[in-house]
C-alpha cells in the first residue's frame, strides 16, 4: 500500500507542529525524547486512523441480505462493534452484522473482506508476536514487544501465536507428504521442473529437550547446497575445505524414527532430492539416521561426520599412554592420519591393540568404525569435493533446540515444544512469509 508524497508531507507538517509545541513545553527534551514522543504519537494516530478507516469502509447503507455459506440468505440485523488487537493497540470499529435464519450462523462481511477476527490478534500483528516467540522465551518476548511496538501483550497471547505458526508449518508438511505420495503431482513436477539439482546435501541429528518431567528426542533434518569460499591449498590432517552451506531448509519433530522418515521424504520432494544428480547425507553414527537414508534414498552417498569419527581416538590415547603424553600424541597423530586418508582397517587394528589398556573406549571405537567403515572413505570424499562435516545440522539443532527449547527453567508440553520448534525451523528456513500469508487467511477459513 502506497501513499502520495503530498499526503505524507501534509501529515508530517502536522506532526512537526505537535513536536515543536511539545518541545516548547519541555525545553530540556533530547533527541531520544523526541523519538519516543513521536513513536507514541504515531501509535495513537495509527490506532485512531485504523478504527475510523474500518468503519468508513463499511457500506453506509447495508444490503438487506447477503449469501450464507449454507446456501441460504442471511438477513441484516444491526451494526455491531468489534475490537481487534493490532500493531497500534486494540482498535474498535462498527460493521454490519447478518444472521441466517436457516443455519443460525452470524457473519460480518467487513470482517471477511479484511480477514478480521474480533477479540483476537490481527494478521498484521500475528507474525511479529510469533517471531518474538520463536526467538526467545515467551515472557521475555512480551518485554521485547513492549519495547519495540509500545504494546503490552500477555505471554499466553505470544505463545498462542507462536504455536499457531507451528501448526501452519505442520499443515504445510502434511500437504508435502500427500503430494510426495501422489503420482500425478510427481509427474507434473517432472514436466514443470526440468532442471534438477546437481548436488544436494541432506543431514539429520537428534537432541533431547525437556517435556514435562522427562526428556524427549527432537529429531531435526536439513536440506542444503554448498559453495566453496576458500582454496584448500596447504590443507593438513583434519583441516576441512571451507565449504559453506547455502539455501538451507530445516524440518523437525518429536517423533519415532519411522514417522520422521515420512517427513524426511516429504521435505525432500519439494527440494527435488529424489531427482538430484548427486545426493550426499551427513550424520553421526546413530543407526536411525542411516536406516532412514537407506530406506528413502538408497543411492545417496553416506558420510559420517569427520569430527564425530575422530573424537573416539583421544580417550584411547589418554587411557593407553596417559593424558598429554608425547607417546599418546604421536599415536593419535598417526591414527588420525590413517582415518583422514580413509584407511579405516588400519584405524580399527590400532584401536584393537589397546583393548586391554583402554577397555570400553577401545571397544566402542572398534564397533563404531567397523559399522561405519564405508561412510569414512574421507580421502575419496575430499577428492570428490564433498563436505565431510555435519556442522549445518548441528547448528540447526542448536538454533532450534538449545537456544529456544532448552533455555534455563524451560518445561514444555509435547505439543507446545513440537509447534514452537516447527515455527522456529520455518523462520530459520526463510518460510516465514508463506506462514504469515496463511495466518492472514485463517479467519476466512473458519
Amino acid at each position: 500500500m502506497e501513499f502520495s508524497t503530498e499526503l505524507i508531507s501534509t501529515v508530517a507538517e502536522l506532526f512537526k507542529q505537535a513536536i515543536v509545541e511539545a518541545v516548547a513545553r519541555h525545553p530540556e527534551s533530547k533527541i531520544a525524547d523526541l523519538e519516543q514522543g513521536l513513536r507514541q504519537l504515531l501509535k495513537q494516530v495509527g490506532a485512531q486512523a485504523l478504527a475510523t478507516s474500518l468503519t468508513a469502509l463499511e457500506e453506509q447503507y447495508p444490503q438487506a441480505q447477503v449469501a450464507c455459506p449454507c446456501g441460504s440468505l442471511a438477513d441484516y440485523q444491526f451494526r455491531r462493534t468489534a475490537k481487534t488487537l493490532t500493531v497500534f493497540s486494540w482498535v474498535a470499529y462498527r460493521r454490519a452484522y447478518y444472521l441466517c435464519s436457516h443455519c443460525h450462523r452470524g457473519q460480518c462481511p467487513l470482517d471477511q473482506r479484511f480477514g478480521l477476527e474480533p477479540g483476537k490478534v490481527s494478521a498484521g500483528l500475528a507474525p511479529l508476536l510469533a517471531l518474538a516467540g520463536v526467538e526467545t522465551a515467551f515472557e521475555e518476548g512480551c518485554q521485547l514487544v513492549e519495547r519495540f511496538l509500545l504494546l503490552e501483550v500477555s505471554d499466553n497471547t505470544l505463545r498462542k501465536e507462536t504455536q499457531t505458526f507451528g501448526q501452519l508449518q505442520a499443515q504445510a508438511e502434511q500437504t508435502w507428504q500427500a503430494q510426495s505420495q501422489d503420482p500425478q503431482h510427481l509427474q507434473e513436477r517432472l514436466r514443470s521442473q526440468p532442471a534438477h539439482p546437481k548436488r544436494l546435501y541432506g543431514s539429520m541429528d537428534g537432541t533431547h529437550v525437556p517435556i514435562g518431567e522427562e526428556w524427549r528426542e527432537l529429531k531435526a533434518g536439513s536440506w542444503y547446497e554448498v559453495e566453496k569460499v576458500r582454496s584448500a591449498s596447504g590443507q593438513g590432517v583434519g583441516e576441512l575445505d571451507e565449504l559453506r552451506a547455502k539455501n538451507i531448509s530445516y524440518y523437525c519433530d518429536i517423533a519415532e524414527a519411522e514417522t520422521f522418515g515420512e517427513l524426511l521424504w516429504a521435505t525432500g520432494v519439494p527440494r527435488a532430492a529424489d531427482l538430484a544428480e548427486e545426493i550426499i547425507f551427513l550424520g553421526d553414527g546413530a543407526a536411525w539416521i542411516w536406516n532412514l537414508v537407506e530406506r528413502n534414498f538408497p543411492h545417496a552417498v553416506q558420510i559420517v561426520d569427520w569430527y564425530h569419527a575422530v573424537e573416539y581416538l583421544t580417550p584411547i590415547a589418554e587411557a593407553a599412554f596417559g593424558a598429554n603424553s608425547p607417546q599418546g600424541k604421536d599415536w593419535l597423530e598417526a591414527v588420525r592420519t590413517d582415518l583422514w586418508e580413509g584407511r579405516v582397517d588400519q584405524v580399527i587394528i590400532a584401536c584393537q591393540v589397546f583393548e586391554k589398556q583402554a577397555g570400553e573406549a577401545a571397544r566402542k571405537a572398534v564397533i563404531y568404525y567397523t559399522h561405519n567403515a564405508r561412510r569414512m572413505d574421507y580421502a575419496r570424499f575430499r577428492a570428490a569435493g564433498y563436505q565431510i562435516g555435519s556442522g549445518t545440522i548441528e547448528s540447526g539443532c542448536k538454533q532450534i533446540a538449545t537456544q529456544r527449547l532448552k533455555r534455563s527453567g524451560a518445561r514444555w508440553t509435547l505439543e507446545g515444544a513440537r509447534m514452537t520448534a516447527k515455527a522456529r525451523a520455518a523462520w530459520l528456513s526463510g518460510q516465514w512469509n508463506q506462514l504469515a500469508a496463511q495466518r492472514a487467511a485463517l479467519p476466512l477459513a473458519t
